[in-house]
C-alpha cells in the first residue's frame, strides 16, 4: 500500500483528503504544518508528498525545495495543492512534481498522484 504524507494547517483541507484518498486505498497520514517538518517527513517516508502552499508561519516553498533536494528525500514526488494562480513556474523551481488547483477533485489529485507514483518508481 502506498503511503502518503499530508501537510497543511488547513484541518478541513486534512480530514478531506483523509477520508477520500483512504478510500482509494491509500495509507494516509495528515500532519498540521509546524517546525521540524524536514523531519516528520523523514521518519514517516511516504511515497508521495502532499504539500498545502499556505503553511502558516512556515515557507511551503522551502519545504519542498529541502525535500527536493535533500540527500535522504530527493526523490520523493511532491504534489503542491494551492489556489494562488500563477504557481508553477515558483513549483519548477523547488522541485515539485505537480501543483494541484484547489478546490479539487477526488479524481484529478488522484490521477496526479498516480503520475508521481509511476514517475518515482520508474527512476527508482
Amino acid at each position: 500500500m502506498k503511503r502518503i504524507l499530508v501537510v497543511s494547517d488547513d484541518q478541513p483541507l486534512l480530514q478531506l483528503l483523509d477520508e477520500r484518498l483512504g478510500r482509494l486505498g491509500f495509507a494516509m497520514s495528515t500532519v498540521v504544518a509546524q517546525d521540524g517538518m524536514l523531519e516528520i517527513i523523514k521518519a514517516y517516508s511516504p511515497d508521495v508528498l502532499l504539500l498545502n502552499f499556505i503553511l502558516g508561519d512556515e515557507n511551503a516553498a522551502a519545504v519542498c525545495h529541502q525535500v527536493t533536494s535533500g540527500p535522504d528525500t530527493r526523490g520523493l514526488p511532491v504534489i503542491i495543492l494551492s489556489d494562488h494562480p500563477g504557481l508553477e513556474q515558483l513549483a519548477a523551481k523547488t522541485g515539485s512534481f505537480a501543483v494541484v488547483k484547489k478546490p479539487m477533485t477526488t479524481s484529478k489529485l488522484a490521477e496526479n498522484i498516480i503520475m508521481a507514483l509511476t514517475a518515482h518508481q520508474q527512476t527508482a
